[in-house]
């Protein structure tokens, strides 16, 4: 039992960067490799806070929010008015930049033996907690007009703009909200499996996220969400045979690519509401006598 909890906990963790990966790709369109040095960030201050200054683990994790919304902040101010290929180059240059940061500054961060000794903060109700929270967070946002803005921005920006959206100013406010989001699932990994180094989370760990929300679908949040537990919980349960979750992966985007463009789910979303209208609409009928003539 305890195998299965830890296998569960993992795959949450990891959705948890799905969800701020969808944020930016899924809504609004930006292609960022630089969500592992958020997670590195977010997974290097908690640890600092609770190691270093003795502080409690409840303290790290928001001083991973701070610290993931304000270097969130200090890349997008400079790079989110560039061309979207050019913002996908610096925000791998970004996440090198930390990676390489981490390894120099070894007498603070233990360079490549990483740093150990974490308490087991994040057990399985924290970790499910948040993510209900970050789900509800995101699912409420696609009923606003700020997703409509994202939406806009995403298809096509110089419309976005004509249309009275302030193309900069939304850029800017998701990539905080992702980089905080990234940061927090960062400090929540570390305090889970008690040990964390920079070669933890590379840029391949953030292309892989990219990739889940485009195999489920930039318009499906649901899709994100399943696709997601399905190729982490895979890779968890068949660790031995890691190697292929990766290679079923590149297999779907060729399919994807070929002949679902719109991916895997489309528009498609859960809907509680809809799954209680068609639970309930048999016994209904069934109550009637049948259908009315």
């Amino acid at each position: 039992m305890q195998y299965y909890a830890k296998v569960l906990e993992i795959t949450l963790l990891y959705t948890n960067f799905v969800v701020a990966v969808y944020l930016m790709t899924g809504l609004t369109g930006l292609l960022s490799l630089g969500q592992g040095a958020f997670i590195s960030l977010g997974a290097y201050t908690a640890a600092l806070v609770v190691l270093r200054l003795g502080w409690h683990p409840a303290a790290g994790l928001l001083a991973a929010v701070f610290v993931g919304a304000a270097s969130g902040l200090l890349v997008g101010l400079p790079t989110l008015k560039l061309r979207r290929d050019y913002f996908l180059l610096v925000t791998w240059g970004f996440s090198e930049m930390v990676r390489g940061l981490l390894l120099w500054a070894a007498q603070l961060t233990g360079g490549a033996m990483g740093v150990a000794g974490l308490p087991r903060f994040a057990t399985l109700p924290l970790v499910a907690g948040s993510l209900v929270v970050f789900v509800f967070l995101i699912a409420n946002l696609k009923r606003t007009n700020f997703r409509r803005a994202c939406v806009a921005i995403r298809d096509d920006e110089t419309a976005a703009e004509a249309m009275g959206v302030n193309v900069y100013a939304h850029k800017i406010k998701v990539f905080v909200l992702a980089s905080a989001i990234s940061a927090y699932g960062g400090a929540l990994f570390a305090f889970n499996i008690m040990f964390i180094e920079p070669n933890l989370f590379d840029w391949l760990e953030s292309a892989k996220l990219i990739v889940i929300v485009f195999i489920a679908g930039l318009n499906s949040f649901s899709g994100a969400l399943i696709v997601s537990l399905a190729y982490y919980t895979f890779g968890e349960v068949f660790r031995f045979a890691s190697v292929w979750r990766d290679v079923i992966l590149a297999l779907l985007v060729i399919v994807v690519v070929i002949f679902r463009p719109n991916g895997l789910f489309g528009a498609w979303e859960f809907s509680p509401s809809r799954l209680w209208g068609r639970l309930t609409r048999p016994r209904a009928s069934r109550g009637t006598g049948g259908p009315t003539p």
